[in-house]
């Protein structure tokens, strides 16, 4: 395995999804390991390849569980920065994958839709179907799985190394200090400060430990100070950090309440549930924090779970699946509440970043769509500036993700930047001027 032991007997036979499952259970485990052997001083992604939620090179960030393993990737691989792409927008911008290059995978649940028959129904069918008709079909969720590649398995820094750098400037994380060195986060404090968290948050009062009350529905961490415990420049800015991981880490149980994501959490120290509920708050805390500019190490109540955590994801990976989804909802509900701070203060956002625009800008497109074509692929089709493009294929991912959103913006923007990786060529051609974006039409 490319960034870790192989703890899972991986086979060709096997489907995609157990294979991914099994790929993230032996990430994990590799991971908890090395944190071992380092005596905790290693964090989960260890402040290394860049800062920001990992992002698809066309479509933006990708959140929640999937951002925890492509970061954990980015990190364990030596990438200089969490950019994915599939093999298709590679080819599409003209790039090529490493030779021997491995994949990650990223899932995502999708809808398998029957007739009264128990014939599968594709979705351009059902577009075109009447309300009744719809309300007969019966839906299952399936997990689907489709393969990024990070930038650094590409050719790009070596065809384009002007635009290698800037795009690793725009992830590295700035340098916050406070007025003691501390590493400083300002949309945090103003949420503490505000007291514009979901629940109240004691924060400004000495305390001995960190901890979240069901029953009061009240955080209360030490204060900043209370963290300031190095010697060195360098390592007083991570106590800083570790004051905002402790805060998220807290956080994250406190979305787990019944009227909020309504997660069943262990009664006592040592139950599956309560293991459960650390997996899910450490992980959470790794995935916010490094979106943030900073690391999650483990906290120090749970080094014990460590080694029972290793042995459930060895005798039963699929555990993955509800620890990731727990991660997804709970990562999304923290960072749309930091998001809320960010907007106040004028910075950008976290969620919903568009891609990095590898491909030159170009004029307007008309006639615009994916389309689902009969032999079961999916392509785009367009007219630019009133000539008609050839249709150009469509990785399956996207396609069924197209068809798979509501009418409204994500759809659009989703067209749009398929659009701009799929007819890149054809815009140079084309256009006698650069716009800073596309109008579907």
């Amino acid at each position: 395995m490319q960034n870790g032991k192989n703890y899972h007997k991986h086979s060709d036979s096997k489907p995609q999804t157990q294979l991914a499952i099994e790929k993230f259970a032996d990430m994990m485990i590799a991971r908890m390991e090395e944190m071992k052997e380092s005596h905790w001083k290693k964090g989960w992604i260890d402040g290394t390849g860049g800062y920001g939620l990992p992002q698809n090179i066309a479509s933006g960030t990708l959140n929640g569980g999937n951002s925890f393993f492509l970061q954990l990737d980015t990190a364990m691989n030596g990438y200089k920065m969490p950019l994915y792409m599939t093999f298709l927008q590679a080819q599409n911008m003209g790039l090529r994958i490493n030779k021997g290059a491995e994949s990650m995978p990223v899932i995502f649940w999708d809808m398998l839709y029957k007739d009264q028959n128990g014939k599968k129904v594709d979705r351009s069918d059902i577009d075109m179907m009447t309300k009744e008709e719809r309300n007969a079909l019966t839906s299952t969720p399936i997990l689907r799985v489709y393969k990024e590649f990070n930038v650094d398995q590409t050719n790009l820094a070596e065809v384009n190394p002007e635009k290698y750098a800037k795009l690793q400037e725009r992830f590295k994380a700035p340098e916050l200090r406070d007025d003691k060195g501390m590493y400083v986060n300002a949309a945090i404090d103003r949420m503490l400060q505000r007291q514009e968290w979901l629940c109240p948050v004691q924060f400004d009062q000495m305390a001995p430990g960190a901890s979240f009350s069901p029953s009061k529905d009240r955080i209360v961490i030490p204060m900043k100070s209370q963290f300031n415990i190095s010697s060195t420049p360098e390592e007083i800015y991570k106590d800083g950090m570790e004051y905002y991981s402790t805060f998220l880490h807290e956080a994250t149980h406190s979305t787990g309440t019944p009227e909020r994501l309504n997660r069943v959490k262990g009664k006592q120290f040592g139950d599956k549930q309560y293991g459960h509920e650390e997996y899910v708050a450490e992980m959470t805390a790794a995935v916010v924090g490094n979106s943030l500019g900073f690391d999650k190490r483990i906290l120090d109540n749970n080094t014990a779970y460590i080694q029972g955590w290793i042995q459930n994801l060895k005798e039963n990976p699929k555990i993955i699946l509800s620890i990731l989804s727990d991660v997804n909802k709970a990562s999304n509900m923290l960072l749309e509440e930091i998001d809320k701070q960010k907007i106040a203060l004028g910075e950008t956002t976290i969620l919903n970043r568009k891609g990095t625009n590898l491909e030159p800008a170009g004029a307007n497109f008309e006639n615009a769509a994916i389309v689902k074509q009969k032999n079961g692929e999916f392509a785009a089709r367009a007219s630019l500036n009133g000539t008609e493009l050839e249709m150009k294929p469509v990785a399956r991912e996207i396609g069924i993700r197209y068809f798979s959103l509501p009418e409204g913006k994500e759809k659009e923007r989703l067209l749009t930047t398929t659009l701009n990786s799929s007819y890149a060529a054809d815009i140079s051609k084309l256009t006698q001027h650069q716009t800073r974006g596309y109008k579907v039409g």
